[in-house]
């Protein structure tokens, strides 16, 4: 996406024309559509700055302080969108500019600047934020401190023409802003949740909202309801889930169960989130007292064995607790190579999910999973599914004869920072990894694995544990992703061929 001079994209006043020549000079990779009132106001603002601009300078002089403008930028997955961005050509400064068409209550006007801020204070050290109102031709900043005032265009122009614009980025504003970045995880994270510092999406506010109307039009006296909120991992569940369980808490005590071991986050969670107690799901849930809870809430639910999650449900249902859970419900990709005996089958689980819901929430876009890595992991369980067009250049595929070799080279890659997964040794194991991410992981894969006769990725009897690991570990994964296979020659030419088809699309 390239930057646009405001004055030469609004010479024509039609808001087809806008468009036309916003996604020609812009090179968008997806046509923006502007809407009357965003080109109503964009020609106020550019007409109203060219004027103090003008006066008295040449023209081939002012014009250039209207170049570098990204206009209705917005962070990809999040949904988060800028009117107006200028950034210095070294990211550290910006210039933030939203429009308003119509007079707005200035709380509203403050709350955006900051939330804008926010996003923005990730790359810059030195934020320039105003908002423009056509009806009322006002101009509003908001200073260092936080707080809302009436400027005016001349103070706009100000900072327009101030050194640290006139080297300005013209393209590449993707690289400055990673949604990866904004999602902040409450387990990894606790300092910055307990502190307020995060903002949810779109997407997770709007689920929030509707999930609270749900529960204040409950009937205590009916039976409860049964929330389920789904997705990948890294879509933003677990931090929906503690924010609700926050609010909620103020009005009633809220039991929140961990599906895996309670890390040192939840710990300090626990012990600082009043009204809130948090317990791990492993074998613990059954003996827990139910009663004297306002809510429950349920994290990685799809992770619990189905005794646990069933004696869960029965015990909130005498008492109408409403349940809150989330799950990720692409492990039914597991379903076709779990054998089902001896095993928690996955699909049953998801079943006793889903047979109770009364209302559900899916969340649609990844923000910290890597999409190649998810495209490769469903690939490499049945080659046979070939649906995402994609290249899998962060995916490494390599061989070692035997175990002397497969040290040598994990060792390499943990020195290179990459997080060992394994079923044993000094790594990362199924329930280490649950609720979380990482930014470069490598998978060992022995002669456990092979693929049959349906072309099915399946592992030997008694070693379904190790296929769950593979996806676990797979879908965690943000930036980079190792497999090592080790003496198993057949399975690594197959995986090969894969990756190498992949680079090829």
């Amino acid at each position: 996406m390239k930057a646009v001079n405001l004055y030469f994209l609004t010479r024509e006043h039609g808001q087809y024309g806008v468009s036309g020549l916003l996604n020609a000079l812009s090179g968008r990779k997806k046509r923006k559509e502007v809407s009357l009132h965003e080109a109503s106001s964009l020609w106020h603002l550019a007409d109203r700055l060219s004027l103090c601009l003008s006066s008295g300078r040449p023209s081939q002089d002012w014009l250039m302080y209207l170049d570098g403008f990204f206009f209705s930028y917005v962070i990809e997955h999040i949904g988060k969108e800028f009117d107006l961005l200028k950034i210095s050509s070294d990211g550290g400064t910006v210039l933030n500019i939203e429009l308003k068409s119509e007079k707005v209550d200035e709380e509203k006007i403050r709350k955006q600047l900051e939330q804008n801020r926010y996003y923005l204070s990730h790359s810059a050290h030195t934020i320039y934020s105003f908002t423009y109102v056509m009806e009322t031709d006002e101009v509003y900043v908001l200073d260092a401190d936080g707080h809302l005032n009436l400027s005016c265009m001349d103070e706009l122009v100000d900072i327009l023409m101030c050194g640290g614009l006139q080297n300005y980025l013209n393209e590449g504003i993707e690289n400055y802003f990673k949604a990866a970045d904004y999602l902040i995880s409450p387990v990894a994270d606790p300092g910055k949740f307990l502190d307020g510092k995060y903002f949810l999406t779109n997407q997770q506010f709007d689920f929030r909202k509707r999930i609270r109307s749900c529960l204040a039009e409950q009937d205590r006296n009916s039976d409860s309801p049964v929330i389920t909120i789904s997705g990948n991992a890294g879509t933003g569940k677990t931090l929906l889930l503690f924010d609700l369980a926050r609010e909620l808490s103020g009005t009633h005590r809220v039991l929140f169960i961990h599906s895996g071991p309670l890390r040192k986050g939840h710990l300090e969670l626990d012990k600082r989130l009043g009204g809130i107690d948090i317990i791990s799901g492993k074998g613990a849930v059954a003996g827990c007292r139910i009663r004297g809870y306002g809510y429950v809430m349920i994290d990685e639910a799809d992770h619990l064995k189905k005794p646990v999650l069933d004696s869960v449900f029965a015990s909130v249902k005498p008492l109408h607790i409403p349940v809150i859970l989330t799950y990720d419900p692409h492990r039914l990709l597991l379903k076709d190579q779990e054998s089902g005996s001896g095993t928690e089958n996955v699909s049953d689980v998801l079943q006793s999910i889903e047979e109770r819901r009364t209302l559900s929430f899916e969340f649609t876009g990844n923000i910290r999973i890597n999409r190649p890595v998810y495209s490769f992991l469903r690939e490499l369980l049945n080659p046979r599914e070939h649906a995402v067009n994609m290249g899998y250049d962060c995916v490494d595929v390599l061989y070692a004869n035997d175990r002397t070799e497969q040290n040598r080279i994990a060792g390499y890659y943990r020195k290179h920072g990459y997080v060992l997964v394994s079923l044993s040794g000094r790594a990362e194991r199924e329930s280490d990894v649950i609720a979380r991410e990482y930014d470069k992981v490598i998978m060992i894969l022995d002669e456990t694995y092979y693929y049959d006769d349906t072309m099915h990725l399946r592992v030997r009897e008694k070693e379904e544990a190790a296929l769950r690991l593979l996806y676990e570990g797979l879908s965690r994964t943000r930036e980079r992703l190792c497999l090592l296979v080790t003496g198993n020659s057949p399975l690594f030419m197959r995986i090969l061929a894969i990756r190498n088809k992949g680079e090829m699309k």
